[in-house]
């Protein structure tokens, strides 16, 4: 009888467990592979409510975060309940995704017990360690520390070569949040949309997430007084605005924002639900990551305000801008984006880079190729 091959997921915030869900399953399927998930609780209250949608049901929970918590204290946190859980599952292989506090925890512990590793989105690069921060640093960390690196791009590819990286060891796949907004949006269609959100669209409207952590402070400041300024200047246009838990930006969103009246702070939303609120949208303004990746898949023209991006393959192909966070930057791009209808058509029809849906088939078929060849897996 052949080998079972156990696959260790790791997880802890809704990006992770977003564009690692179609690979979990598609293994959960395969013969002789047995993947299990270990969710470690970074992004609770965000993360928790997505795994009943997505079909899963964690084999592992950990209990790491503590009100307040610096990120030294997270990282201790998880790399200390994460031997645990590797001891018990005593996996052949670990995959994990991005560049969070725990994913580059799940990666240390795994090399710290020989286990090798698979890094989804790998190769995203911005060569400068405080934009953004900590993601940067977390990302080169965990290349230095995987075996396989399964890259959205080849220009993520291109950056792993020039850090010393195997060729034979790198993958260019597409990124898996692309197919998840295709199926998402597809399925979602079909049950209708957020009612509650429903009423706030009655005019054209802007979307906004903002949550960096390296935008908190001054940056974050300036941005919220500028878009607070913008939708004053543009009555005819409403601008939604999903809250982040996080209490830093959160806070002073509702305190600047709360009394404009074609400004609606609502809840963080169901996936199905902002699919929805990112394909009906006029654009985006965002400093989030995944919103980059997502956003020109469904045609809706993206406004980040962050002084770099680690995805400037939508820069060059034009379905992003990247705006900064000065005043005169973001608002040049926002009015641009209104009164020049050309510009805004080849934003919309811009080309996405980042994957055309099939990226899960295609780590699928890597990782299974790797399980059945590589010496690695050869035990009896």
């Amino acid at each position: 009888m052949s080998n079972i091959h156990k696959i260790l997921f790791c997880c802890g915030s809704r990006p992770e467990l977003i564009k690692l869900s179609p690979i979990y399953h598609q293994l959960k399927s395969a013969l002789n592979i047995s993947p299990f998930l270990c969710n470690t609780g970074q992004h609770k209250d965000l993360l928790n409510p997505h795994l009943a949608h997505f079909g899963i049901e964690p084999d592992f929970q950990l209990d790491v975060m503590r009100d307040g918590q610096s990120l030294d204290r997270l990282l201790a946190q998880l790399t200390h309940q994460l031997p645990v859980i590797y001891d018990h599952c005593r996996p052949h292989m670990v995959i994990l995704q991005g560049d969070t506090a725990s994913a580059l925890a799940a990666a240390m512990v795994a090399h710290g017990k020989g286990l090798p590793i698979a890094h989804i989105e790998a190769g995203l690069r911005t060569y400068d360690r405080a934009c953004p921060f900590p993601e940067e640093i977390y990302r080169q960390s965990i290349s230095t520390l995987a075996k396989w690196h399964f890259c959205p791009t080849d220009t993520a590819r291109q950056n792993l070569l020039r850090e010393g990286i195997g060729e034979e060891n790198i993958f260019v796949t597409g990124n898996t949040s692309v197919d998840m907004v295709q199926k998402i949006r597809i399925k979602s269609e079909k049950n209708g949309h957020n009612l509650l959100l429903e009423r706030a669209k009655n005019k054209p409207y802007f979307l906004i997430t903002l949550h960096r952590r390296e935008s908190q402070g001054a940056p974050l400041a300036r941005i919220v007084n500028c878009i607070l300024a913008f939708a004053k200047s543009r009555p005819k246009f409403d601008f939604i605005i999903p809250l982040h838990p996080n209490p830093a930006t959160s806070r002073m969103i509702r305190e600047k924002m709360a009394d404009q009246q074609n400004i609606y702070l609502v809840p963080p939303q169901p996936y199905p639900d902002f699919i929805h609120l990112m394909a009906d949208a006029f654009a985006i303004i965002t400093d989030s990551g995944g919103i980059q990746e997502e956003a020109p898949t469904l045609n809706t023209p993206v406004v980040v305000v962050r002084d770099k991006t680690e995805r400037a393959e939508g820069v060059t192909n034009g379905c992003l801008r990247l705006a900064g966070t000065s005043e005169e930057t973001i608002l040049k791009e926002l009015n641009l984006l209104i009164d020049d209808k050309t510009h805004y058509k080849r934003m919309q029809d811009a080309p996405n880079p980042f994957g055309d849906g099939f990226a899960a088939p295609r780590i699928t078929a890597h990782l299974k190729n790797i399980l059945e060849s590589d010496p690695l897996f050869n035990v009896d």
